[in-house]
């Protein structure tokens, strides 16, 4: 007799369970195939979408990518301290303009547009990326189309400087 008790608390059991793993089931969100033309559809700017006038938009900081441990909170706050150096110095400009000469210039308010350089160079398109032909080889990407301009740093000219931490935001102007 007890036995029969067992069996039927334990056949009880795995029913109660069935039932709760089929209900679980059909209501648990599923995850859709993605074609491999959606797949193809990512988007990938072109030389053509960096020309153009750019305004600075925000900034921030972010660990390197090639930092092997956990952020300190000391180089959080350089990081932070450069990071407002580098903005202010930044903001100092009207816009950076981006030609498809393959020069860039740095514009002051007031400078006309045939104005002389005072911050340009050259830069290269690789890798879907534009790059500044400078010492900390910035890095400038555009992740949808019409789409803000991120400005990343790859490269640090000394052991002082912190640009490998920032991250700065640009607008399209025209």
């Amino acid at each position: 007799m007890r036995l029969i008790k067992i069996r039927t608390k334990a056949v009880g059991t795995v029913a109660l369970l069935l039932t709760i793993g089929l209900i679980g089931a059909t209501s648990a969100p599923s995850i859709a195939p993605v074609s491999s033309a959606q797949a193809q559809t990512e988007y990938l700017p072109t030389k053509k979408d960096f020309i153009g006038k750019w305004k600075l938009n925000g900034s921030a900081i972010r660990p390197p990518r090639d930092l092997k441990e956990s952020p300190t909170e000391k180089e959080e706050a350089a990081a932070n301290e450069f990071q407002q150096t580098v903005a202010a110095f930044y903001s100092a400009f009207d816009y950076l303009e981006i030609k498809a000469d393959g020069s860039y210039n740095f514009h002051q308010p007031g400078d006309p547009a045939s104005g002389a350089c005072v911050w340009c160079g050259t830069w290269s398109f690789k890798n879907d990326s534009l790059w500044l032909e400078l010492d900390t080889a910035p890095r400038l990407d555009i992740y949808a189309e019409g789409g803000d301009l991120q400005m990343t740093y790859t490269a640090e000219p000394d052991k002082a400087s912190k640009y490998k931490w920032q991250v700065f935001g640009w607008s399209k102007l025209d």
